[in-house]
Parts: structure tokens; C-alpha cells; sequence
């Protein structure tokens, strides 16, 4: 089982070695790396090419839309979406497969995102929405909720295919990603598929500006505040400085 691993960036020299160097010492090696760059001015490209990566250059493609172009070149089985700024444990490419293997049936796995840089404040924040991702996804159908994020998600490329992808026009197309594959046949959220992320971005605009400017995955746990006006309001307001925010 081959899996391909996509990672859209933009100015990640810093961050994506630790990505790749972690790649480097996975357990299983039937594995590709597709790196879709959006036109940055740092080295993320040479780095990315230096560990094998192999990179496609868009000037000004969008974060989702770097995503889908990735899922379609990619030749694995399965499509692993991550961010420059996260760490894979050497376990998880096995575990991945694995699990897909044992289980014809499931369609798409995710896992919690554990900071290794945080605050205490930014600790209990993470493994409050780690716990309500796994609690909600526990739930029975219909009540299921899938929230995904694409520091993590592995799914088949036959059925994302069917998805017809992320939507680049909304800044929580990870989240309803989550939500129609969970429509779509068996997904799951396992504690043991987990990976590390970066929590720079608490750090950079602070806790409580943090909170709000990701209020909106509310709407992965309670689909009826998509149709809110609320909802729509804080997603125009973040999707204004979303593109900084994960890719400076």
C-alpha cells in the first residue's frame, strides 16, 4: 500500500525540515512526498528537493487548492494531508496502513494534534479540542462528527476523488472535509495516529486572539451554525488574515 503525503507551502524553510527529517525515519518506506509551494521567496523548495520531495511551483495558489493539486499527481493509495509545521512520530506511516488494511471499510483516519511548543494555557486548549474531536466522533450516526484537520488526514484517493476536494473558497474546507467523508462511509478518529504541531501561531497572536480567530470549527461539532450569521462573520474576518497566518 503506498501512501503519498501532501504539504502545501509558502516560506516554511524554517519548519518543513523537521517535517521531512521526520518523514526520513518512518518505520514504512512505501511512501511518496509531494510538496506544492506557492511561490515563496525563502528555500523551501531546494530544502524540500534536498530530502527527495518532489515539488510543483504555483505562484499565489491558495492553501486548499495547493492540496487538491497535490491529490491529483499523487500516485499512493492513500493521501495523507499535513502542514509544514507538523512532526510525524516514526510509527505513524505503519500505523496508517495498518489501519487500512485491517479495515476495508474505513475510508478516512485522523488523530489528535499535540503541540510540543506550547504554553501550559495553549496545552489545555489543544487537549480540550482533541478530546471533543475524539468524544464527538464516538458518537452514532447521524450525531457523528468527523473533525478533521489537515495537519492530519489520511484518506483513500478513490473516495477523495468522490469529495471532489477541498473547497479553496472556504477557510474550514479541512473541517467540512471531515464532514462528508463521515457521510460517506467509516472514518476514524484514533488517539493512537497522532502528530505533533507547532503552536506558533498562539504565540504569535496570543490566546485569546487565537480562540477567535478559530471559532469558526465550531461548525464541525454543530452543523447548524454553518447557516449563522455568526459563523459566516467570524469566517470573513479570519479568512482575511488566514494565508499570513500559516504561511509566514
Amino acid at each position: 500500500m503506498k501512501l503519498s503525503i501532501i504539504i502545501p507551502t509558502l516560506n516554511e524553510e524554517q519548519t518543513i525540515v523537521n517535517l521531512l527529517r521526520s518523514l526520513g525515519s518512518q518505520n514504512y518506506s512505501d511512501f511518496e512526498v509531494i510538496v506544492v509551494d506557492g511561490g515563496g521567496k525563502d528555500k523551501t523548495v531546494e530544502v524540500a528537493r534536498k530530502y527527495g520531495a518532489n515539488v510543483m511551483i504555483y505562484d499565489g495558489l491558495s492553501e486548499f487548492a495547493s492540496r487538491n493539486v497535490g491529490a491529483r499527481i499523487a500516485k499512493g493509495d492513500i493521501l495523507v494531508f499535513t502542514s509544514a509545521d507538523t512532526i510525524f512520530p516514526s510509527h505513524l506511516l505503519e500505523d496508517i496502513k495498518i489501519n487500512f488494511e485491517k479495515d476495508p471499510q474505513l475510508i478516512a483516519l485522523s488523530g489528535p494534534g499535540i503541540p510540543y511548543d506550547a504554553s501550559f494555557p495553549g496545552k489545555i486548549l489543544y487537549g480540550v479540542y482533541n478530546f471533543s474531536r475524539y468524544l464527538f466522533a464516538r458518537l452514532p450516526k447521524p450525531f457523528q462528527r468527523f473533525s478533521t484537520s489537515t495537519n492530519f488526514l489520511a484518506v483513500r484517493k478513490s473516495v477523495f476523488e468522490k469529495t471532489g476536494g477541498f473547497d479553496p473558497t472556504d477557510i474550514n474546507a479541512d473541517g467540512i472535509m471531515g464532514s462528508k467523508l463521515s457521510k460517506m462511509g467509516k472514518v476514524n478518529f484514533n488517539l493512537n495516529t497522532h502528530v505533533y504541531i507547532s503552536a506558533r501561531r498562539i504565540k504569535r497572536m496570543g490566546l485569546f486572539k487565537f480562540i477567535l480567530h478559530y471559532l469558526y470549527v465550531l461548525e464541525n461539532f454543530f452543523p447548524f451554525l454553518s447557516h449563522t450569521s455568526i459563523i459566516r462573520g467570524f469566517k470573513k474576518v479570519s479568512k482575511s488574515t488566514h494565508r499570513k497566518l500559516h504561511y509566514s
